[in-house]
């Protein structure tokens, strides 16, 4: 049997009702499973919505799970939950129609009309008349600040103007990213686990683990105390938070650090938190929460981010070396890296089509600088920032060519004869190291001869090929008129006989 557990993130919060689908009733037959990962528990979340985000501590053995109505904490080891989180706002009444809900689009439909028509009379009041006096002092004040100002003058980055947005806005409590950190959150000289989510509103929120000792780590639970709360004053939705060591390093991941697998993290130091929203990157230091640093790349690039990763590049010459960046990919298939802590853009590459949404929606970005993405519902492109772990296939096919085959290469070796006559010795049969030897030799005397190695010979050496050709000498291939035409007698009656027939 599989234990079971129910975590409910409303807390009996008045004047909200599920109007969605029920949960899933578990099966309370025994189910046998086949070799692999095997589960452990089920959790379940009330109201049963579509979990968001995800993230588990193998080390302190806990588990924390966000939806479209909050978060929620769960210690596997005990089966018992620890924390659950409303974060709905009071105007979020369509987070609780569920997903197959025709209400629910049609009172968007009805706000998003209203707003574009508020928007419309807003703009059509401050727009000025032509012809106006207004107009046309601003028309003079513009022509006279182009010709006063001078054309070398540095032109100060341009920032768009992002339109702000409303705590209003419905599915604002939607859990976008949680993860656990070992960090100074109440003090700076004890620090302890933590964890943190942040919303679609752009609220981080974090909370300080109180974890039983080795020696009461089957009798006591764990517990969770709110420790800081954040709200962004921009309110985009938070994609990735991470907290950086005293060096400005990302923490390593559970067992890594005791396991050799990683560096040690810089627990001296003043540590900060990095939170990725949509729209901006933004560092704060730890435990105060202020900030130190931040790049607003929808102001300056005018895209948003869709995914975000802290790779660590290796060097190519040398493993010794390594730089930590932000990799973050845009709605427009761009590919940004940027320095950690200081958010210095590096690079940018265009990776993604910006009209492949589905390749960028299912971008995964890895801690070595690679990506995949699908470009087709079969296939999946891989992509490297980094130089030391390419994407260019290291691999040999062997392939037996004929030019390669030992015949050949046998033909190959033997010299050919001066009349272009080549014999190939017959099959299993092969010159001796002695023939060959002796060969050598023959040619070796025959080149070191007397009558070539004389000072008396002359340089240009010619070989008397002709003589005196007697009758004699051909009387042997000569025929008499009577055999020449017996000969072509013969030939003739053969030509005329059907062939496969033999004459004797």
């Amino acid at each position: 049997m599989i234990d079971m557990a129910t975590v409910d993130l409303l807390q009996d919060r008045e004047g909200f009702t599920w109007k969605g689908h029920d949960r899933l009733p578990p099966k309370m037959a025994p189910i046998s499973f086949g070799p692999g990962f095997q589960p452990v528990v089920l959790v379940q979340c009330m109201p049963p919505a579509a979990v968001t985000a995800v993230t588990l501590h193998a080390e302190w053995n806990l588990i924390a799970f966000g939806t479209s109505h909050g978060f929620g904490l769960f210690d596997y080891h005990r089966r018992n939950p620890i924390l659950a989180r409303c974060t709905l706002h009071p105007n979020d009444c369509l987070a609780m129609e569920g997903p197959l809900s025709r209400v629910k689009s049609l009172k968007k439909s009805l706000r998003q009309s209203f707003r574009r028509i508020r928007k419309s009379r807003v703009s059509g009041k401050k727009r000025p008349v032509v012809g106006s006096p207004v107009s046309k002092v601003q028309e003079a004040n513009a022509q006279l600040a182009e010709q006063m100002g001078p054309p070398d003058v540095e032109v100060t980055p341009v920032q768009r103007r992002i339109e702000p947005r409303s705590a209003d806005d419905s599915l604002s409590g939607v859990v976008r990213c949680l993860c656990f950190a070992d960090t100074y959150l109440r003090d700076s000289t004890h620090h302890g686990p933590t964890m943190w989510a942040g919303t679609n509103s752009g609220s981080v929120f974090a909370y300080a683990l109180e974890l039983p000792s080795q020696e009461k780590f089957s009798e006591q639970s764990a517990e969770a105390v709110l420790g800081k709360e954040i709200q962004l004053m921009h309110r985009a939705p938070v994609v990735t938070i991470a907290v950086l060591d005293g060096r400005g390093n990302p923490l390593p991941e559970p067992y890594e650090a005791s396991r050799d697998l990683a560096k040690a993290p810089d627990m001296q130091g003043s540590h900060s938190v990095l939170i990725a929203s949509e729209e901006q990157f933004k560092v704060f230091t730890l435990p105060k929460v202020s900030a130190k640093t931040k790049f607003k790349l929808t102001a300056h690039e005018g895209c948003r981010v869709r995914k975000v990763a802290l790779a660590s590049f290796v060097s190519a010459a040398s493993e010794d070396y390594s730089e930590n960046g932000l990799v973050c990919l845009t709605n427009l298939g761009d590919v940004h890296v940027f320095s950690v802590p200081a958010l210095r853009p590096q690079v940018r590459y265009d990776c993604v089509r910006k009209e492949d949404i589905s390749g960028i929606t299912s971008c995964v970005l890895t801690r070595t600088g690679q990506g995949f993405h699908l470009i087709s519902p079969s296939e999946f492109a891989r992509f490297s920032l980094s130089t030391r772990a390419v994407t260019e296939p290291r691999c040999s096919v062997d392939v037996e060519r004929p030019l390669d085959s030992p015949a050949l290469r046998n033909e190959a070796a033997a010299p050919l004869q001066a009349n272009g006559m080549h014999k190939e010795p017959p099959a299993g049969e092969s010159l001796s190291l002695q023939e060959t030897e002796g060969s050598l030799e023959g040619i070796q005397t025959s080149l070191s001869s007397p009558s070539l190695d004389s000072p008396n010979s002359s340089g240009d050496i010619t070989l008397d090929i002709t003589g005196d050709i007697t009758s004699e000498d051909v009387k042997e291939f000569l025929v008499t008129a009577d055999e020449a035409e017996n000969n072509l007698r013969n030939i003739s009656e053969e030509d005329g006989l059907p062939p496969g027939i033999l004459i004797k």
